[in-house]
């Protein structure tokens, strides 16, 4: 059995799409917890 290019795009995309969300996820918490540290004068305030 073959398999195309849609069904590679079938199984690989949601992992892809999951990925990305998490790495999203992680750069905007950091933005955040650095915003807050600032905020309310963290240990590493800068």
């Amino acid at each position: 059995m073959q398999m195309s290019v849609i069904d590679w795009i079938g199984l690989i995309g949601p992992y892809v799409l999951f990925f990305l969300m998490l790495i999203a996820y992680y750069v905007l918490e950091g933005r955040r917890e650095r915003r807050l540290r600032r905020e309310y004068g963290g240990d590493d305030a800068r």
